[in-house]
């Protein structure tokens, strides 16, 4: 039934983005709007400097999680192979790459990567969800539709990851990963993880930010968060490269939302949507250059046959 719900809400994006791209699209329009984007190489600047930045606060987080055992470098590699996996395949199989490489590369055991990552993702969601919460509240919308989603969307991914944990689990395993979870998130080092999380969903907001301030549009900062937000939300639906589609159709319901022309915020969701696969490339050729990984190994990874040799 969950994998029936998913399915359907997944046609569901992917048709909203056909009839908006059916009768919004113009090649055009879409040309002189993107040379205008590119007549301010201030704003791309930034843009990238951001988006930048706010991996480099998830390096920071997801090494203070794991008590500093692994490099900052070697936390923002990983980060850079998951984002560029996610935009290449139709499957999110990021964060499978992104764990076979921190496992690799600082030898600490697979089943601490995988909860760290899962611990993180969660976080990522609950940050996001309460971001998006907050800003119908402080923008004065109304809007059920995007509740309900947001929430089914949320719901399901957290009892999905849960389920399977308890499903495969054995008491002893749930112990040592209860442990864990105290462990990486208490005291001033759990402030630390939550701080720079919110921040860099902050930071990555620039990115749409950036788009509508370049065309003009009327959207503020915080309307740019709130979007962002609950656009990055509904990748949990992603099956695309990129999460193209699912992507398009949420932030443009989200900015039209916001008072902007439906053609408007079509036209800005592909630009911004744009600019982070460009910069998914640039940063996957980066780290296939500075810290490359074998198509063998991350094949052997996706398909989940890697056994891990150094198990604590």
């Amino acid at each position: 039934m969950k994998q029936v719900i998913i399915w359907l809400i997944r046609a569901g994006l992917f048709g909203v983005f056909f009839l908006l791209t059916f009768y919004l699209f113009d090649w055009d329009f879409v040309r002189r709007q993107g040379e205008r984007l590119l007549c301010h190489p201030g704003w791309l600047v930034w843009m990238a400097l951001a988006y930048l930045l706010a991996f480099g606060l998830r390096a920071l987080a997801w090494r203070t999680y794991l008590r500093g055992h692994v490099s900052f470098s070697a936390c923002l590699h990983g980060l850079f192979y998951s984002l560029f996996i996610n935009h290449v395949l139709p499957v999110k199989a990021g964060d499978i790459i992104r764990i076979g490489y921190i496992v690799k590369r600082e030898a600490i055991s697979w089943s601490e990567a995988v909860h760290s990552v899962v611990v993180l993702r969660l976080l990522d969601m609950l940050v996001l969800g309460g971001m998006a919460a907050a800003g119908i509240l402080a923008l004065g919308l109304s809007l059920p539709t995007v509740v309900f989603w947001f929430a089914l969307a949320g719901s399901i991914a957290v009892v999905g990851v849960v389920y399977t944990w308890l499903k495969k689990s054995e008491r002893g395993f749930l112990r040592k990963h209860v442990h864990m979870l105290r462990d990486g998130l208490a005291g001033q080092r759990g402030f630390l993880i939550v701080v720079a999380t919110i921040f860099s969903w902050v930071l990555e907001a620039w990115v749409i930010y950036g788009v509508v301030r370049a065309l003009a549009l009327d959207i503020s900062f915080l309307e740019g968060v709130w979007a962002n937000s609950v656009t990055i939300a509904g990748q949990t639906f992603h099956f695309t490269p990129g999460g193209v589609g699912t992507y398009e159709s949420v932030m443009s319901f989200s900015l039209a939302a916001l008072g902007t022309e439906w053609q408007d915020a079509y036209l800005a969701t592909l630009l911004s949507h744009a600019f982070k696969f460009v910069f998914s490339y640039v940063a996957g050729l980066y780290v296939l250059f500075c810290a490359p990984l074998s198509v063998g190994e991350m094949r052997e990874w996706i398909k989940g046959r890697m056994q891990p040799n150094n198990e604590k």
